[in-house]
């Protein structure tokens, strides 16, 4: 029965103690999965393209221009998203900090006393001296099981994290303000040449009038001038619209009051020079989207 009784005690102990190590268990390793990239380009080699790494921190510059380079550096400096994802960074700085510090001992007292002591007169020691005591105490709980060692390291992937999702901010922060420095300038030189248009609209528009009246031209014409003027005209106010809300986005993308930034764009006016590089990139897109697009829609059609 004693036998018995001692079998049954030595596998309930089994038991408990495969059940203790298994929910103890940190679980596999983990392995970066492989990614099943191409060696080559699908795309066959196009004259005068490379498929060497350039250097993309500043891609912006390719433009040359100054107003430009501006307002991404006054962004970059004062967006606030761009700014939290900075402080995102410092923080899982810091908890990876702590999380490795827990390798050491995690909680450590030292306590010291230093005292002067000067005897009385009746005490018969007649002199003086110094009395020291120091100590300390540490706690460190041993990384046994590696829950410390797996904090640690899900503590630098979450700060690794932080570093490319503010990469990741700052990228699409510098995309944002060049696209809508982008929109200002085109829909300036759209409303540059509509008011260009206003000027010989309205000069047509006299001349037909000085036509008719003399009995030269039909009245047909000159409500067709006056009708062109007109239409041209009730496009100025949208023009300047536009103008007005790309100037307060990019006011919010760099974290500014709106108006704060009217001189500064204001300082220089056309569309930025392209490269020759981007030029060549869009003829070769012009050439691959074109025919699709020809072809797409004569297949809707149908």
């Amino acid at each position: 029965m004693d036998g018995l009784m001692t079998r049954r005690i030595r596998r309930i102990s089994i038991v408990l103690a495969a059940t203790l190590l298994g929910a103890c268990a940190v679980g596999p390793e983990y392995e970066r999965p492989v990614a099943d990239l191409p060696e080559t380009w699908s795309q066959p080699s196009q004259a005068g393209l490379g498929y060497e790494t350039q250097a993309l921190e500043n891609w912006w510059a390719v433009f040359e221009d100054p107003v430009l380079d501006a307002l991404v550096e006054t962004a970059v400096r004062n967006n606030n998203t761009l700014e939290i994802a900075g402080l995102r960074v410092l923080e899982a700085q810091a908890q990876l900090g702590i999380a490795t510090g827990l390798n050491y001992p995690q909680v450590q007292v030292a306590a010291g006393d230093a005292s002067y002591i000067s005897p009385p007169a009746t005490s018969g020691v007649a002199s003086n001296y110094w009395q020291f005591a120091l100590g300390a105490s540490a706690s460190w709980e041993i990384d046994f099981w590696g829950r410390f060692r797996r904090g640690i390291e899900s503590a630098d992937g979450a700060y690794l994290a932080s570093i490319a999702a503010y990469d990741q901010a700052r990228v699409l922060l510098t995309a944002a303000v060049v696209d809508v420095y982008t929109i200002v300038r085109l829909t300036e030189r759209q409303l540059q040449i509509a008011e260009e248009n206003v000027a010989i609209q309205q000069r047509s528009y006299e001349i037909a009038e000085v036509l008719y009246r003399n009995g030269a031209d039909s009245e047909l014409d000159m409500q067709q001038a006056s009708t062109l003027l007109l239409s041209t005209q009730a496009t100025i106010p949208g023009y300047e619209t536009a103008v007005q809300q790309s100037l307060n986005a990019l006011n919010v993308l760099l974290g500014s009051p709106p108006g704060s930034i009217d001189d500064l764009v204001d300082s220089g006016r056309g569309l930025p020079a392209l490269p020759d590089i981007i030029e060549t990139l869009l003829n070769i897109a012009g050439e691959f989207y074109f025919p699709f697009l020809i072809s797409s829609t004569r297949r809707s059609s149908i």
